[in-house]
């Protein structure tokens, strides 16, 4: 799943704790939908931090504190941030919100959060599908999340466990130590990354993909 492709069609709310990171998922959206206008709705210091971390689009962009100000087209997308616009009539809505403000059923929803200093993961619960993004250069781009020896330790348990089926605690710790020649402690790093970043999970003593 690519977050932006997502998010482009249907109607979405997306539940952050952070505005900061919610406000460069924004930008990327703007930046990476193509055709029509994009109508934000957001208090005005919002509007202007936004208009601030954009790089192109900006000449399609409606900035408005008021989703009436600008009632979005059949091909104008509408973004609020902030703002729980879910009663404007309109068939492409994507809702930002740092406050957990029930949204309708009709609407998709996407949660935020934050893994690790610059690392964040987009989750979509009704399908189960999860996505890492990490900073860089001030943008948000979409990867692992994970240091290359990292990287190289989850596709050998992923491999393990097709080869061998259930994996123990220590059957993962010794997989690594020895494959990839690092200490006991270096694997239980690694391990350790591996599940705090959601990519694996313990559960009685058993590895498992998250």
């Amino acid at each position: 799943m690519r977050v932006v492709e997502a998010l482009a069609r249907g109607r979405h709310v997306v539940y952050t704790s952070d505005i900061n990171v919610a406000l460069k998922l924004v930008a990327r959206f703007v930046e990476e939908t193509t055709g029509g206008r994009i109508n934000v709705v957001a208090e005005r210091g919002v509007a202007e931090a936004l208009a601030a971390v954009l790089t192109r689009g900006l000449e399609r962009v409606v900035l408005s504190e008021k989703p009436e100000e600008g009632l979005p087209g059949p091909e104008t997308r509408l973004v609020c941030v902030d703002k729980p616009c879910f009663d404007v009539p309109a068939e492409n809505v994507v809702v930002f919100l740092t406050q957990r403000v029930k949204a309708p059923r009709f609407y998709t929803r996407h949660y935020l959060r934050r893994l690790d200093w610059g690392v964040y993961v987009f989750e979509t619960p009704s399908t189960g599908e999860r996505v890492v993004l990490t900073t860089s250069g001030g943008r948000l781009v979409e990867g692992t999340g994970l240091a290359p020896l990292e990287e190289r330790a989850l596709e050998l348990v992923k491999k393990a466990m097709l080869d061998y089926g259930e994996l123990r605690v220590g059957d993962v710790l010794f997989l690594i130590e020895r494959e990839m020649g690092v200490s006991k402690n270096a694997a239980r790093e690694i391990l350790s990354k591996l599940v705090s970043r959601r990519y694996l999970r313990v559960r009685r003593g058993v590895v498992e993909l998250a």
